[in-house]
């Protein structure tokens, strides 16, 4: 479907309405002003209009079908429209079949995933490595106990194995440790990844919060995700606001609405899964962290 959105920059104080030409699932074209062009538009006067927001739901195959389809419709009545998510696993040979599982757990999502490793440290191998080199897999996420679980690495042959596509890795810890700790911990962290230039996120991911642009850069679904710009898919929310709280009316997935307010979840299934050419395309040089 091809339409045009005209978007309103009053709340930015300044009168100019941005254009978007919307076809074939993605922006093709963004104008300051209208397009003339004859296809059907969009007027947004009266709501405000926002990229869609992508946030994490890690080790979703460990999770009933149940559980899974009530966390996705809380995260899409959110507006998320990506979902980042992971596939926990004890051994590589788990992986094949705990990927597999994680997808049939998303095959009536109405939202788009990328679907991630989650392991203990101790399995992390250049095995492990080169299996999510051949299969994308953007990201490992390391289920820490402790900090003295991530020194017993060895860290030189994970660098060497990853240096091709550089999936990204980074620790999660307990949620009942302490915050100095925690934070203490991260830091650790960023100097262990910055020292052996492991591809890593500076902050820890909260499944109540939406991922940073600076993750998503680094994670590589930047630029296709997380804007509003030419190339980017169209994903967005509108919402009303009585100029103190905002209330999400709609949540549009790649140029299809998906939900709207007071309606059931609509087209369940659109969602898709979003492959990563490569991590790290827009990402922040290791260098600059040293």
């Amino acid at each position: 479907m091809r339409y045009i959105i005209e978007r309103p920059l009053q709340s930015l104080g300044t009168n100019t309405v941005l254009s978007y030409l919307v076809d074939s699932q993605k922006i093709s074209y963004v104008s300051q002003g209208p397009l003339r062009m004859n296809v059907m538009k969009m007027s947004m006067h009266g709501f405000k209009m926002v990229p869609g927001h992508i946030s994490p739901l890690f080790s979703l195959n460990k999770q009933p079908i149940e559980i899974v389809k009530q966390r996705l419709s809380e995260k899409l009545r959110k507006g998320t429209t990506t979902l980042l998510t992971s596939a926990e696993i004890n051994y590589l040979h788990d992986a094949e079949t705990e990927l597999k599982r994680t997808r049939h757990l998303l095959i009536s999502s109405s939202i788009d995933y990328c679907i991630g490793l989650s392991m203990s440290p101790e399995r992390i191998t250049p095995q492990m490595i080169s299996f999510c080199r051949k299969k994308k897999i953007p990201f490992i996420e390391l289920i820490c106990k402790d900090f003295s679980q991530l020194t017993h690495v060895i860290w030189e042959r994970i660098r060497e194995a990853n240096f091709i596509y550089g999936t990204v890795i980074f620790p999660t810890f307990p949620s009942h440790i302490d915050s100095k700790m925690k934070k203490l911990w991260q830091k650790k962290w960023n100097e262990l990844s910055a020292k052996y230039q492991i591809p890593t996120l500076f902050n820890e991911l909260y499944e109540d919060e939406t991922v940073p642009l600076p993750s998503l850069k680094t994670l590589g679904l930047y630029p296709d995700k997380g804007g509003l710009f030419t190339g980017s898919d169209a994903d967005y929310c509108l919402l009303s606001t009585d100029g103190v709280t905002e209330n999400i009316k709609n949540v549009i997935v790649r140029g299809t609405i998906v939900y709207s307010e007071n309606l059931p979840e609509k087209h369940q299934g659109h969602g898709k899964e979003i492959v990563v050419v490569k991590p790290r395309r827009f990402g922040e040089s290791l260098i600059s962290r040293v």
